[in-house]
């Protein structure tokens, strides 16, 4: 995690060094560098990360009792740091942090295929260690915190879209991403009905109430969240977790991969691979990663940014962005159709 000249100025400003606050901290600060959104702090107890957090005790409770989980089998993870007094969550006026024991390494590139099988195996290995997860935590813990219900997820961004179409359709002036908008619509809106009838085909519901294969998923694995040290890869930034079936982030992890290298299905298959060497995925999970791909995401994320103003981009931003994933959905498509080809082993 050396990159440090990455930062976000906004979220940055929020932070409160105030002395007041850092008495809180049972630790000596020597040093304070920015890194994206978030304090890397150099203290007498080693390196820290100071994180700015806005959610919910219960939420914090429910990923520290996780990860302390997932650390009886599997040491490769980032976790909280814990003062004394056994506090995780640290106040200051109106804001509350985290801190966290920083992992030495760098961040892993999904343009090298053997980091790409070292990341896979890494994630395969945090699957395994969490498996029982479901049935040891309670109920107040778990409520909130289990994935979302894919017929439901996918219908919602079906709704969607052809509410925002209706919406644009009264508009007497149409600007240019209005227009790219409804010549695309149409085709992303049967794409999602698609997405959902493939749900039914792989016994989606059989491989929830399977609590073997109930996991807890990360649901951010971009490149930056694993770290490499030598040939080691630890796993860092579990935010976004929840208790889900693994195909989920298998596939989310793997769309992020593959849209570097324009979708390719030997580097999909490469996952596949690495991840079976560890734990072998059958034909419904296969099934269902392919449901999940077939899901236009690109598209519904920023017609959702853009019409439900989400983001506080510039048009411009916006039209750009919209433009690169049109031209994108040539490649999706192109491994849709691919992936059946290659995977037919796991459909018949």
């Amino acid at each position: 995690m050396s990159k440090y000249k990455y930062i976000d100025r906004d979220i940055l400003c929020k932070y409160d060094f105030s002395e007041e606050f850092l008495k809180t901290l049972d630790f000596e600060i020597e040093d304070i560098i920015p890194l994206r959104k978030v304090f890397i702090l150099l203290t007498n107890k080693g390196k820290k990360i100071l994180k700015l957090i806005d959610t919910s005790s219960n939420r914090i409770n429910f990923i520290n009792t996780a990860l302390e989980y997932l650390s009886l089998g599997y040491e490769d993870i980032l976790s909280y740091y814990k003062n004394d007094k056994g506090d995780i969550v640290f106040e200051s006026l109106d804001n509350r942090y985290v801190v966290l024991n920083m992992i030495e390494g760098r961040e892993a590139a999904f343009s090298n295929p053997v980091e790409i099988e070292l990341c896979t195996k890494a994630l395969a290995n945090m699957h395994n260690s969490s498996k029982g997860i479901f049935n040891i935590l309670t109920s107040d813990i778990v409520q909130g915190n289990v994935g979302d219900y894919l017929p439901n997820y996918f219908n919602n961004a079906k709704e969607d879209l052809i509410s925002i179409k209706d919406y644009i359709m009264r508009f007497r002036y149409k600007n240019e991403f209005d227009n790219i908008f409804l010549d695309n619509v149409d085709k992303f809106i049967e794409e999602i009905k698609r997405a959902i009838e493939l749900l039914a085909m792989c016994n989606y519901n059989s491989l929830l109430e399977d609590f073997n294969k109930r996991v807890l998923c990360h649901n951010d694995l971009a490149h930056h969240n694993f770290i490499i040290d030598g040939v080691g890869v630890r796993i860092i930034d579990f935010d976004y977790c929840k208790i889900d079936t693994r195909s989920v982030d298998i596939a989310n992890f793997a769309l992020k991969v593959i849209k570097n290298s324009y979708y390719d299905v030997d580097t999909f298959k490469l996952i596949i691979n690495s991840y079976n060497e560890v734990q072998k995925l059958n034909k419904d999970e296969i099934k269902l990663i392919y449901s999940i791909l077939s899901y236009p995401r690109d598209f519904i994320t920023i017609s959702r940014d853009y019409y439900y103003k989400q983001k506080k981009w510039d048009y411009e931003v916006f039209l750009s962005r919209l433009n690169d994933k049109i031209n994108n959905e040539e490649y999706r498509r192109r491994f849709i159709e691919e992936f059946i080809i290659d995977m037919n082993e796991y459909f018949y």
